[in-house]
């Protein structure tokens, strides 16, 4: 297969590795990060009324310059818009590569709390401007770096807070960004650092998994460290079988995910009936985890913190719910589901009520063994594959136990 890539890299002419680099420097063009800080450090000097962003050009006005004069202007910038960029900028809106839906206060309370109170003290943030924005401006004991694809950001934030980056491929924008992340994982010593990211739900969770994956090697081969790296991952919770069939270890908390920029992620009158469906994803105990008391409750069968709704199922040992509704166990399906949906003799499985049988069907490939017909819910391989991911969680915690001893 490599020896394939090479060849076909090497018929790649001359003209066309030429016109690759001059789109190359186009693309980088006019971004100058420690330029562009020394500019914030002056417009943060002046008073608010005098403060202006242009939001065309991507950068503060320093001087009455004319050729702002028909550009959209940010004016009267506070304090708090300054240290809280995402609060200032509007979103961007490119569904396909950089939708920005931007997490609540609430949530971002929520998260941050959950690091101090496992005694973390370097937060990586990728794709969470919000939360390396809160740490920033109110949180002490907490260092964070935002690895973010908005360049905007190189407007706020200095080479040691901000690097411009693609998380789908793992790639800094600029080497010297690439260098400060790694001086960030050294000076983190091995010790107390956790990672947050909140990746555009459209994109694949494969090239994102081999993202994190890459990280953790780098933070174990930078930091001289035996430990994984924890890991929050924010997305739907419908999404669960494809984090854990590339990254078996992670498991799914109930907490809902709130967003202020979204129509159907929060828990507002226009919201969805069963609250958001975007969930944290994981790789360190759920046990660990302890969820707001008002809408959450602690199952000792579980020996973790699941959602008021989410009720024990004593057949299969679980509670079993996910997307906020309270499941009925099927005996004949011998399976926890939906509370709108009812065995179907026909299909030989639970179904909505009014389904058409023929599109019960499923031609699609299971996501555990590579196979057509059946889904991982039906899948003879994954009684094996759950007996081992359950033995690597087991070391994973034990190996987490020794270290906190020693």
């Amino acid at each position: 297969m490599w020896d394939k890539l090479r060849n076909e890299k090497d018929k790649v002419s001359k003209h066309k590795l030429d016109a690759w680099e001059c789109e190359r420097i186009t693309f980088l063009k006019g971004i100058n990060h420690r330029r562009q800080f020394l500019a914030f450090n002056k417009v943060s000097a002046l008073p608010a009324p005098k403060r202006s962003f242009c939001n065309t050009c991507s950068k503060f006005i320093i001087e009455d310059e004319c050729k702002h004069a028909e550009h959209s202007i940010i004016s009267d910038i506070t304090d708090n818009q300054l240290s809280h960029p995402s609060e200032l900028l509007p979103p961007l809106v490119n569904a396909k590569k950089e939708a920005q839906y931007l997490f609540s206060k609430e949530s971002v309370k929520f998260l941050v709390d959950t690091f101090l109170s496992l005694n973390y003290k370097y937060v990586i943030c990728i794709g969470t401007p919000r939360i390396h924005e809160y740490i920033q401006s109110s949180v002490k004991g907490l260092s964070s770096i935002l690895l973010d694809i908005d360049r905007r950001y190189h407007n706020f934030f200095g080479p040691l807070e901000f690097c411009w980056y693609n998380s789908f491929n793992n790639h800094f924008f600029f080497k010297e960004a690439q260098l400060g992340f790694e001086d960030f994982l050294k000076s983190s010593r091995g010790e107390n650092t956790v990672l947050v990211t909140d990746p555009p739900f459209g994109g694949r969770t494969e090239p994102l998994a081999q993202t994190f994956s890459t990280i953790n090697n780098k933070y174990k081969s930078l930091t001289k460290g035996n430990g994984e790296l924890p890991m929050f991952w924010i997305f739907p919770y419908f999404m669960e079988p494809q984090i854990q069939n590339s990254l078996p270890e992670f498991q799914m908390v109930d907490y809902k995910v709130e967003y202020d920029n979204h129509p159907l992620f929060h828990n507002g009158s226009k919201g969805r009936k069963q609250g958001s469906p975007v969930r944290i994803f994981t790789n360190i105990s759920c046990s660990q985890i302890k969820l707001p008391p008002d809408n959450y409750r602690f199952c000792h069968k579980c020996n973790k913190w699941v959602a008021k709704e989410n009720k024990h199922c004593m057949i299969c040992a679980i509670c079993p719910s996910k997307n906020g509704q309270t499941y009925t166990h099927c005996k004949l399906c011998k399976r926890c589901v939906k509370p709108n949906w009812r065995h179907c003799s026909n299909c030989q499985r639970c179904a909505q009520l009014n389904h058409l049988c023929k599109e019960i069907q499923f031609n699609g490939v299971c996501l555990t063994c590579k196979k057509l017909g059946h889904k991982k819910a039906d899948c003879p391989e994954v009684y094996t594959l759950n007996s081992s991911h359950s033995k690597r969680r087991k070391q994973f915690q034990q190996s987490k136990s020794k270290k906190r001893k020693h």
